[in-house]
């Protein structure tokens, strides 16, 4: 072992602040220790018998760690291999140089943490007099002084949306299908409080269940977060990705879908997850009456029943497990709530609007068919063993006459979410409807619009073309066989792209149109005007 050498550990994302540690332990110390980086071994050597070589010569390791996201299983194996050298060797010690903001890596909790310029001073000044290494203390000072940002300074990302973390002993989810309590999510404040109402930079998972648990909790569909996060975190342990569906009101009314970003296991066993909080796609609508609003969100509502519910559940409740008929016992009350507690939060369903929005004829069927609605939950949820409200357990459920029960209330069901969704979207397209003749002027008058802003300003001045409709002219030449001004050449010397047909000389007509799609013009010279002899234009109908 060398008396006095210093083995530096990093990412290569931190090479530059390795470097500059060794250039100053080797300025103050004046050349006396020797201090190796990875990068200093020569192109074409074998590079870890030569690193392995170095660790066990090295008096002392400095580990420059970074962000705990970052891997630093290879950092990790040079320190464990520095360390079991000689583990008995009071002498021979590791520096953990972290930045302050950052938890100590578990690996290195019972090592010396250097986590400011204080912390780097004393440890080399201890180095080089143990070493008896003279050396100026001022100018030490200085030195590290201006490495604190590249080694002490906060880590950045640029990050497009507030982000979630949620950490977890990988162990505590080791054969669980759910997320034990003392898991933690954590955030800036500001987005706590606007997800979860919570004016604290992290919170333990059990609140979180606590607060999905209560009247707010299900009106902000935190429960239904709750269930799906669960089983995206569950999911993306291995290796799996589930896509997000709910939608979390949060402070305020804003809506929040809260998306995967990265999943990872740290070095010190933790499981960490990071979570996108992203607004939900779409603002409010606006300029659209009451009614136009209720029938579009029914429409919306609809849609969500027949895929989320009667899409999902086909009737094969005789075939089912029990253990799987208990979990769709619960699953289809929770679902029928979620929809049903949207419905109301959304606020864009006025039954009075929607009766109105029909003639009278549908508009009794359209009031009939919403009655129908609270028998049939009633009827399924008794069929369930459930409640009138879905909330309180009376029976087994799904079992006998049960089965036909829930089979009769389920179709009727799914045939009034057929006829309601129907007469919905037939309503909405009335009210938008247009007659072929209504079109067709629409498509005149759009035409006409187009073509006005097609046309450009006058330009040029002299005999020639001041400007043409969007086309290409060719052949344009006086009768010296001089180029016309006002245009510019384009594929040929005699093609000239231009815009509408005008002339300082005096109007344009068109005398003929060729079997090839060309059009012939001739300019009719106004009186007093100089002569244009030998004046012809072709013009391709069409742009290019």
């Amino acid at each position: 072992m060398s008396p006095a050498s210093i083995f530096i550990s990093h990412r290569a994302e931190y090479g530059r602040v390795a470097r500059d540690l060794k250039e100053a332990i080797q300025k103050t110390s004046e050349g006396r220790i020797e201090v190796f980086l990875s990068e200093d071994i020569p192109r074409g050597e074998r590079w870890r018998p030569s690193i392995e070589e170095h660790l066990r010569d090295a008096q002392s390791l400095f580990l420059i760690y970074g962000a705990a996201y970052e891997d630093w299983s290879w950092c990790f194996y040079e320190a464990g291999y520095f360390a079991a050298v000689d583990p008995k060797a009071s002498a021979r010690r590791i520096y953990c140089v972290m930045r302050p903001e950052c938890a100590v890596p578990g690996p290195l909790s019972e090592l010396q943490m250097v986590a400011n310029t204080e912390d780097l001073i004393e440890g080399l000044t201890g180095i080089y007099q143990a070493n008896s290494i003279k050396f100026d203390a001022v100018a030490l000072r200085s030195t590290v002084v201006r490495l604190e940002k590249g080694l002490f300074g906060k880590l950045s990302e640029f990050e497009g949306f507030p982000r979630v973390h949620f950490s977890v002993q990988d162990a505590e989810l080791s054969g669980k299908a759910e997320i034990p309590g003392s898991a933690l999510l954590f955030g800036e404040d500001s987005i706590l409080g606007d997800l979860f109402t919570i004016g604290s930079s992290s919170v333990p998972w059990a609140d979180i269940l606590a607060l999905s648990n209560t009247t707010v909790g299900d009106q902000n569909f935190l429960s239904k977060w709750v269930d799906e996060t669960t089983k995206i975190i569950l999911a993306a342990r291995k290796n799996q990705f589930i896509s997000p569906q709910t939608v979390l009101i949060g402070r305020g009314g804003r809506r929040f879908r809260t998306v995967l970003d990265r999943a990872r296991i740290q070095g010190d066993g933790t499981f960490c997850c990071e979570f996108l909080a992203i607004d939900e796609v779409g603002g409010p609508t606006v300029g659209l009456s009451s009614q136009q609003l209720t029938l579009l969100t029914s429409i919306r509502m609809g849609f969500r029943f027949r895929g989320e519910l009667i899409q999902k559940f086909p009737n094969d409740f005789l075939a089912l497990s029990n253990e799987d008929r208990q979990q769709r016992i619960q699953e289809i009350p929770r679902i029928i709530e979620n929809l049903t507690i949207e419905s109301k939060t959304r606020g864009d369903i006025n039954l009075d609007d929607l009766h109105a929005a029909f003639d009278d004829g549908e508009s009794e069927r359209m009031q009939k068919l919403v009655s129908y609605w609270p028998f049939l939950k009633e009827e399924m949820f008794r069929s369930l063993g459930l409640s009138a409200d879905g909330k309180t357990r009376l029976g087994e459920g799904l079992v006998g006459p049960d089965v036909d029960r829930f089979r009769t209330a389920f179709d009727a069901l799914r045939l009034l979410n057929i006829e309601f969704l129907a007469r919905c979207c037939r309503r909405v397209s009335k009210m938008m409807m247009k007659s072929d003749q209504e079109l067709s002027d629409n498509a005149k008058l759009l035409e006409k619009c187009l073509e006005t802003l097609t046309k450009s300003k006058p330009k040029g001045d002299g005999a020639g073309l001041v400007g043409v409709e969007s086309g290409i002219v060719s052949g344009v030449r006086n009768s010296d066989d001089s180029a016309l001004k006002g245009g510019r050449r384009r594929r040929a010397p005699n093609s000239l792209r231009i815009g509408s047909i005008r002339s300082n000389r005096g109007p344009v007509t068109r005398s003929s149109i060729s079997s090839e799609g060309r059009s012939r013009w001739k300019l009719e010279e106004a009186p007093g005007a100089a002569a244009v002899p030998g004046l012809s234009i072709d013009l391709v109908n069409k742009s290019t």
